[in-house]
Parts: structure tokens; sequence; C-alpha cells
């Protein structure tokens, strides 16, 4: 009696023990607003300065616009990571777009690849845009381009098991059905009985 009240208490703690997570998802998504909120803010005040302050040049206009950019698209990873520990641990059936979805780590992690990808991308041209020749935008090419090449591989080698484990639940599903269409035909062949003899 003693041993199976422990079980249901520990059960119980397990249970409750994913709500924890919410901590980290209120962090994320705080962060996720102190950035988007700082990125519309400095964004804003970049374009009043151009238009009406002393004066900024193209370039240096661009420049800080794109590193806006880039923050609003790190704003984006700490909203996907927020979004997918809560779907994960606390409820999945939140209303979001069908490719915001997260059923499972590997998907949390196939969709944060994408969004650093693209941030990796971003940063990469706030540097070629305002480049001044003196550093060397060779070797910061090409660790972008290492950086992002390891991901798309992971995200290639992901979605080509992903593709064979759904080929294979696929013929399994097949499989099952044919066997149930047969065991209901030997059964409706055995329920006729057999067939009368013919007379001639």
């Amino acid at each position: 009696m003693a041993e199976g009240r422990r079980r249901v208490a520990i059960q119980r703690f397990v249970s409750w023990s994913r709500y924890i997570i919410l901590i980290d998802v209120i962090g994320l998504f705080a962060a996720f607003v102190a950035l988007m909120v700082s990125s519309v803010w400095h964004t804003f005040r970049v374009i009043w300065e151009a238009a009406f302050g002393d004066g900024i040049n193209q370039k240096e206009l661009v420049g800080s616009l794109v590193q806006q950019a880039d923050t609003a698209l790190l704003a984006a990873v700490f909203y996907v990571i927020a979004l997918g520990l809560y779907s994960l641990f606390v409820d999945d059936d939140i209303p979001m777009p069908k490719w915001l979805r997260v059923r499972n780590l590997g998907d949390l992690k196939e969709l944060l690849a994408s969004v650093v990808i693209v941030v990796v991308a971003v940063i990469f041209l706030g540097f070629a845009l305002t480049w001044d020749g003196v550093e060397n935008l060779l070797i910061i090419g090409l660790s972008s381009a290492a950086v992002i090449a390891a991901l798309a591989l992971f995200l290639w080698t992901t979605g080509r098991e992903r593709a064979h484990h759904d080929e294979m639940e696929l013929r399994k599903a097949e499989s099952h059905q044919m066997h149930e269409t047969a065991a209901a035909q030997r059964d409706a062949a055995a329920a006729a009985g057999p067939e009368a003899p013919s007379e001639e």
C-alpha cells in the first residue's frame, strides 16, 4: 500500500515538474519582446536621423538597417525556442502556423537551424555592406559559409531520415491494412459456408 502511494507521488511529481519549463519560456519570451522593441525603436531612430537629423550617408543607413534586421531575426530565434519548449512540455494544442508546429525535439532543432541560417546570412550581409576595406572579409565569408553549410547538411540528413521514416510508416500501414482486408475476406468466406455441389 505504501509502495503504491510512493509510486503515485513520484508520478505526480514527474508530471508536474514539466511545468518548471515555463520559467525558461517566460524568460525567452521576455528576451524576444525586449529585442523586438529595441529593434523597432532603433529602426525608427535611424530613419528619423537620416530624414531630419544631421544626416548620415547611405552606407551608414544601410548598415544600421541591416543590423536592426539581424536583431529582429535574433529575436525570432528566442521566440521559436520559447514556442517550441512550450509546445513540447506544456501544451501542444496552441494555434500557430503549420510550419511553426513542433512535435518533438527534432522539429525544434530543424526549425532553429533554419532560422540560424538566415541570421548568419544577414550578419555577413551587414559586414559586406559596411566593409571598410580593413577587415579580412574573406575570413568572415568563409566562416559564415562553413556555419551555413554545416546547418544545411544537418537539415538535409534529418530530412532524409524523416522521409525514410515516413515511408516505412506508410508501408507498415499498407501492410497492416492488407492483412486486415485478407482476414475480413477469410471471415466472410467462413461465414458463408461451403458452396453447395452443383447438380449435373
